[in-house]
């Protein structure tokens, strides 16, 4: 935010000095660490029954590689997911890994991570790797579930820092099984090595595992690498659950079509819209006391989200985002089309103002205050919902400002986001459509909003297309920073630089 912005928001931008008594996590990335998070991915490859030579796999979330979303389907009809794990703010991580456990079968591809241990007497090396297709399965009928945007679960990170180079999944498909591709992989003498498969198909309704070609001690073994004994389960792409404003986004967001997605395009325009936490602290509020260092674990420096994980703790456990965080808004439809005209506004659904008494958790990285505005380039308009008052290239410039108005005052009200907004959509994306997208600063200083973002869109044709975007059929929440708060309960972090595999700077300079 600008010196001027700044000086022009409401009751100003006094940011109190994080005590000096604030909590500290102190969290050393090592090669053990890195252990431990592969060890915690996988069973022991070595142990009763499993001597010498042993490999065992588990799927993992990535949707960042192609660009392709991960879809599943649950196996039971008229099952869906818990609403808790259908929030935008907690990405898909969650709903993947209960879906996973609840036997969803995954649709068009999926991405599998297997280990491989070798005898504490001898060294071992993957050759080769290919997909055996197994029996056919039934298409399941279930909910389907999924995920938008880009995003990685933090295990494939471990996978890249333990090989010390960026690892690439080796693609495989079901429609011509059998095919070995080479996937060298040194395992030394009782230790383990990792390894990443992408599995695809476009008509196949089957279950299948993995046959690795192993070389030890100058002999050729094939090991099987399946679900614990089971095989692992594809069937072909279902109808896509995310609309091209879905897909655009660099974040991960939770979809099932149980609880309404996508919503169905209008006039050839779909949009999409999201919060999303600063890039370099993070701050979330709770009506219950939370322990944010157990669930954040010492091997959280591998993926550089320990701020992450206190982050999502404390949403999971029913908290609520905290602090200036980012409002995007996507929009998709026909590519290049210059003269197409925006309207959105952020509607404040509802207000809660016991913001102080609620515990309050922060985390930024080593050097960045935790309650620092957000500056981000390229972002250059702000709301202030505790006034009801916008800064940005609208056309009536500062709207609705009043400094004797109260938050509670604001319900049902609306701040302005774009106003009689003349754009174009970008050239032509993989599905076709190109896209169009625009970001606001949401701050709030005083209580915590509910809040829907309302959207027309017209095209030059005359086509006029209206949605109102909400978090899964409920408002997006956002609390206060402690600027104005001076929270009962507060617990600061910082999540330190440290090791050659913190890349954290190259993002704050």
């Amino acid at each position: 935010m600008s010196a001027d912005a700044a000086s022009r928001r409401p009751g100003g931008r006094r940011r109190s000095a994080v005590t000096a008594a604030a909590s500290v996590l102190v969290l050393v990335l090592c090669s053990a660490l890195t252990v431990a998070l592969l060890r915690a991915l996988f069973p022991a490859p070595d142990g009763p029954g499993r001597h010498g030579l042993y490999a065992t796999g588990a799927p993992l979330l990535d949707v960042a590689g192609d660009g392709g979303p991960w879809s599943a389907t649950l196996p039971q009809p008229g099952r869906k997911p818990p609403a808790e794990l259908m929030r935008g703010v907690l990405g898909c991580v969650p709903l993947f890994r209960w879906a996973t456990a609840a036997r969803a079968v995954p649709r068009g591809q999926v991405t599998l991570a297997y280990s491989v241990g070798a005898s504490p007497s001898r060294a071992a090396v993957v050759r080769g790797v290919r997909v055996v297709k197994g029996p056919a399965i039934s298409v399941p009928r279930g909910d389907d579930v999924g995920c938008a945007g880009r995003g990685r679960e933090e295990r494939l990170a471990a996978v890249t820092v333990a090989r010390g180079k960026p690892v690439q999944p080796v693609r495989l498909s079901l429609d011509h099984a059998g095919i070995r591709k080479e996937a060298p992989l040194p395992v030394r003498a009782g230790g383990t090595a990792t390894g990443l498969v992408t599995v695809t198909t476009t008509t196949c309704a089957c279950s299948w595992w993995l046959e690795l070609d192993v070389e030890e001690s100058g002999r050729q073994v094939t090991v099987r690498v399946d679900d614990d004994g089971r095989p692992f389960t594809l069937a072909p792409p279902a109808a896509a659950l995310s609309t091209s404003a879905d897909r655009d986004f660099q974040i991960p967001r939770p979809l099932s079509r149980a609880f309404g997605d996508p919503q169905p395009p209008q006039a050839g325009v779909s949009v999409a819209a999201a919060l999303v936490p600063q890039p370099d602290h993070w701050e979330a509020e709770s009506d219950a006391p939370q322990d944010p260092p157990a669930a954040v674990g010492g091997e959280a420096r591998l993926g550089e989200v320990a701020c992450g994980r206190m982050y999502d703790s404390v949403l999971r456990a029913g908290g609520v985002p905290a602090g200036d965080h980012q409002l995007q808004l996507v929009i998709s439809g026909p590519p290049l089309t210059e003269g197409a005209v925006l309207n959105a506004s952020v509607r404040l659904e509802s207000v809660r103002l016991d913001a102080a008494q609620r515990y309050r958790y922060s985390c930024a990285r080593d050097g960045v205050k935790p309650v620092a505005p957000i500056d981000m380039i390229g972002i250059e308009r702000h709301l202030f919902p505790n006034t009801l008052h916008a800064l940005g290239p609208f056309p009536s410039g500062s709207l609705k400002y009043d400094p004797s108005w109260r938050p509670e005052r604001g319900v049902g009200l609306s701040m302005p986001l774009a106003v009689d907004e003349l754009f174009a959509f970008g050239k032509a994306g993989t599905d076709g459509r190109g896209t169009f997208g625009i970001g606001a600063v949401v701050a709030p200083t005083q209580a915590t909003y509910g809040m829907t973002v309302d959207v027309t869109v017209t095209l030059p044709t005359g086509e006029r297309s209206a949605f109102t975007l909400t978090d899964h059929g409920k408002p997006f929440l956002l609390g206060p920073d402690t600027t104005e708060l001076n929270p009962a309960h507060q617990q600061d972090y910082v999540e330190p630089f440290a090791g050659p595999h913190a890349r954290y700077q190259d993002r704050l300079r």
